[in-house]
């Protein structure tokens, strides 16, 4: 019989400083406080700061003149309302599980599997750099394309000692030229636990959507079509390894079984990982099409024939043979309580929209719950890859949701002001961090001389942000190296839109 989580460890309460990574105070409360620990979670997140910036983060479309797009934390908002519902609809599942003494001891309430899935929600894009999915780019290609930027030796060493801190160094690599806005939250919510955010593994392993890094040794990445869905990202970086590796262990999370090397760390979801990434699918198959028709890129009742999608420098054709209207009605219709005549009495599509959006949450919040208790035990011993949306049974839903994409891939992701302001944003980033990094490889205390140009640079770093001070060294470590730029990254990548925007022309004299 196969490996089994158990729900006992992976609802832990344990909570991150709890693993001495930044240690507080024990003492008795003088104040009660009758918040469930998992509720405690959600405040704490809805309370951050890295959370509030999420409002002036583009989600997709630049934030338009005369009318009203999702931002991040708009989005993020709706994706923790989704993300509780989904978890409400799984707790009996998992309370019958447990059973009523196990229930009492873990100190549970009703409530708290829909507030642990809707804090993990709220944070699950904290991590995401300036202009999104451009942001990652530009971050990545500025240590692409040189390999000064973070040196590696490459020979072959013979003992057993240089090849594991080559290993290390390669592992370091991969974490800057492949920059993952998952892994980057992961530090987010675990590296300032004495500065508000305190959270819980049951939180953490919720959160994790890619339990692994950045660089496995014993599995080459030869075809990613192959690669199981957890497996295909990362989910922390190596300055986070050790209080991940603590937290998969309080989780008993299973290690994946394709991965054999004793240097590599990977491991299967968290179960409510799969509810966290069914509430965000939900949400954005949804609202990207929602601001599409509200700015009319998109047209509410116009029948679509066949579109041309360019991918990978090839146009494909695809064919839609109907409108959105008639796409969400499709979905919408499944729903007995739902009224075609309510939408001819609608002012216009906005107000169809408008009646219709519950319904369809409702029916896909439905629809991948079912997916979710018919997988369990798979889910539970680590055997079901994908994503529960894209395993829902209805295939009436999945055709709609699918041609849904497609036109927001054609009208939207293709507008013009979209790929502006992904082009600006790419510039804008990887001039900054060109500009803000020069200090990560100057080792002053060595005795190496700053330029004028790089002290001024330096100037602009908040001091969290610059190299720490260490007298008497002579060299600076790979190590210490890779610390520098993370730091650095840590304030470029947690910059609003509007802040990396100013920053940039300041300092080119715009």
């Amino acid at each position: 019989m196969s490996q089994r989580m158990n729900w006992e460890s992976l609802l832990s309460s344990k909570r991150v400083s709890e693993f001495g990574s930044c240690p507080v105070v024990d003492a008795e409360p003088n104040i009660e406080d009758n918040r469930s620990e998992f509720e405690k979670d959600y405040d704490q997140i809805i309370f951050s700061y890295p959370f509030r910036r999420l409002q002036d983060k583009t989600q997709v479309i630049p934030f338009p003149e005369f009318d009203f797009v999702h931002t991040r934390l708009t989005h993020s908002l709706e994706v923790a309302s989704v993300g509780r519902t989904l978890g409400d609809m799984v707790a009996e599942l998992i309370f019958s599980e447990l059973g009523e003494e196990k229930l009492k001891g873990l100190g549970l309430k009703n409530s708290d599997i829909g507030t642990l899935v809707a804090s993990s929600c709220l944070a699950h894009d904290i991590g995401n750099p300036p202009f999104g999915h451009s942001g990652e780019d530009a971050i990545s290609f500025y240590f692409k394309s040189d390999r000064n930027k973070f040196d590696l030796p490459l020979e072959i060493f013979n003992s057993e000692k240089e090849v594991e801190i080559l290993l290390e160094n390669w592992k370091r690599r991969q974490d800057l030229i492949q920059f993952e806005g998952n892994a980057n939250g992961f530090r987010i919510i675990t590296q300032d636990c004495q500065k508000g955010v305190n959270p819980t593994c049951a939180l953490l392993g919720t959160f994790t959507k890619y339990p692994r890094e950045s660089f496995l040794e014993s599995y080459p990445e030869t075809d990613k079509d192959k690669t199981p869905k957890e497996l295909s990202k990362y989910g922390f970086f190596q300055t986070e390894r050790e209080v991940f590796k603590n937290v998969a262990s309080e989780l008993s999370l299973l290690p994946h079984e394709s991965v054999e090397s004793e240097n590599d760390i990977a491991f299967h979801r968290h179960p409510l990982a799969y509810l966290m990434e069914a509430a965000d699918d939900i949400a954005y198959s949804i609202i990207d099409f929602e601001d599409g028709l509200r700015l009319g890129l998109i047209d509410f009742d116009k029948t679509y024939k066949k579109i041309k999608i360019l991918k990978d420098n090839v146009y494909e054709e695809s064919e839609i043979n109907d409108s959105p209207c008639g796409l969400l009605t499709k979905v919408v219709q499944i729903d007995k309580l739902y009224n075609s005549n309510q939408i001819q009495d609608c002012i216009d599509f906005k107000e169809a929209l408008g009646y219709m959006r519950p319904f369809i949450f409702k029916i896909l919040a439905f629809e991948v719950v079912e997916v979710f208790k018919k997988n369990y035990e798979a889910i539970m011993s680590g055997q079901f890859d994908g994503a529960l949306i894209n395993s829902i049974e209805n295939k009436e839903i999945l055709d709609s949701l699918n041609k849904m994409k497609k036109l927001v891939k054609k009208f939207i992701y293709n507008h013009r002001p979209v790929l502006l302001s992904e082009a600006s944003g790419f510039k804008i980033m990887s001039e900054l961090i060109e500009s803000l990094a020069i200090s990560s490889s100057i080792c002053v205390q060595c005795g190496e001389q700053e330029t004028e140009k790089a002290k001024k640079l330096t100037s602009l770093l908040p001091e969290r942000y610059r190299p720490t001070e260490n007298k008497g060294i002579t060299s600076i470590t790979d190590e210490e190296k890779y610390k520098r730029i993370r730091k650095v990254l840590d304030y470029v990548s947690g910059m609003t839109d509007n802040y990396a925007t100013s920053l940039y022309r300041q300092m080119n004299g715009f």
